[in-house]
């Protein structure tokens, strides 16, 4: 993964349909501002948000991944995986201990990274270790919006909406 650019995870993403409005609207802005940059995002988090539409039906499915593909194949995400470095940290610091061992492995990419870190998870805005890089959201009273073609995919896509609920058990 790319040691400089700012890392999200998959409550950013699917952060963009979440059923709390202020959720939505920070995740949307975050995506439609950094369009045109790079952002990482690490193979487990992208599962994470398959796992999630996984569990939802069909039809919903059906709606959401064209919005997803093109926003994946057009917008600079990075992606990878961890380290070595990062699986020693995630299995032995004492720092990230109070996370869940998958949360562990995002929190030890954090770590040592040392780069931004845009989450609406509690847990890690919770760990010490990582507060100082969480990442602040921008509040607007008007939500971002992509290009044309990818809009009208986004708003066909929130036919699904994510709940709280949706990141247990994935």
């Amino acid at each position: 993964m790319p040691k400089h650019l700012p890392i999200i995870d998959a409550t950013v993403f699917m952060g963009m349909h979440h059923t709390d409005a202020a959720i939505r609207n920070q995740s949307l802005n975050f995506f439609t501002e950094r369009f045109s940059d790079q952002v990482s995002m690490s193979f487990s988090q992208i599962g994470i948000c398959d796992a999630i539409i996984w569990k939802k039906a069909r039809e919903l499915q059906d709606v959401y991944y064209p919005f997803m593909d093109v926003l994946h194949s057009e917008m600079a995400i990075q992606r990878g995986g961890y380290s070595d470095r990062v699986i020693e940290m995630a299995a032995s610091s004492a720092e990230l201990s109070g996370l869940a061992p998958e949360k562990r492995l995002q929190g030890a990419q954090v770590l040592e990274s040392e780069v931004p870190f845009y989450t609406h998870d509690r847990d890690y805005q919770q760990c010490i270790a990582l507060r100082p890089f969480l990442a602040s959201f921008r509040e607007t009273a008007v939500p971002g919006s992509f290009h044309g073609a990818l809009q009208a995919l986004y708003q066909a896509s929130l036919a699904l909406s994510v709940a709280p609920e949706d990141f247990a058990h994935v």
